[in-house]
């Protein structure tokens, strides 16, 4: 798939989700759900599809090493954006309405290019078409998936902090096109003769999948009252787990 599809398939969901919701309000009850639904299925890709294609013919120390590090880097992401990968909105006082929240806003773009590192891939990295191919769109179809309620609590976010709707489009067109700046940052690597662009992209995986082994976890082990997991929210991890399983 060349770069401009793969910027049309990621950005354009976030734009059309983020600008409907800038005058619907979701309720965050039924948010969780989707959130539970995306997170399950990027936990199943994980494992029964990116982790064996990125482990195949790698050094699988190098590649764990990477895994730990794109966990690791979710955390310390985390500690910026409170959180609103997981869908989490936090307004701790009414002073935070008067700005805009800034380290939230830097940490979920850089979550969103970090995680369009691997998407593209060239034509010289296709030993196995069929399977390539099957990757790269898995990849797709779960970051899109898990961007659409991110987009929903980002615009929610922007709106809570008495954002304007123009600059709210605004950041939202800023972070839907952060997917695809890391699918360029890659294209560019191997245009221009990256040595061994192959290796990059095992690498870029293996941060990708620590990253979503973080997201997914924590979104799927957060319970309600008395650390008690809701029956709908079972249900919407085992469609994510189904779906993942019969895409793969």
């Amino acid at each position: 798939m060349n770069l401009f599809l793969l910027t049309l398939f990621l950005a354009l969901p976030i734009l059309i989700i983020g600008i409907i919701f800038l005058s619907i309000k979701i309720k965050a009850k039924n948010l969780r759900f989707l959130l539970a639904f995306s997170a399950a299925y990027l936990f199943a890709i994980s494992v029964t599809h990116l982790l064996p294609e990125c482990y195949e013919g790698a050094q699988t120390k190098t590649i764990g090493i990477f895994i730990i590090i794109g966990f690791f880097i979710q955390i310390i992401i985390d500690s910026f954006s409170s959180g609103i990968e997981h869908g989490h909105v936090h307004l701790h006082s009414d002073s935070c309405k008067k700005h805009l929240p800034l380290g939230m806003i830097t940490g979920l773009f850089l979550h969103s290019l970090l995680e369009g590192l691997p998407i593209y891939q060239s034509s010289s990295v296709l030993t196995n078409e069929h399977a390539i191919l099957t990757t790269q769109q898995s990849l797709l179809f779960g970051i899109t998936l898990h961007n659409i309620p991110i987009a929903i609590a980002f615009v929610s976010l922007l709106l809570e902090h008495q954002t304007s709707k123009l600059k709210t489009v605004g950041l939202l067109i800023a972070f839907a096109l952060m997917a695809p700046l890391g699918c360029f940052i890659s294209y560019a690597l191997n245009t221009f003769g990256v040595q061994n662009y192959d290796g990059y992209l095992k690498l870029s995986f293996g941060i990708v999948i620590g990253i979503f082994l973080h997201i997914s976890t924590a979104i799927m082990f957060e319970t309600g009252e008395n650390h008690r997991y809701n029956f709908a929210k079972i249900m919407s991890m085992i469609g994510g787990v189904v779906i993942a399983i019969l895409i793969s």
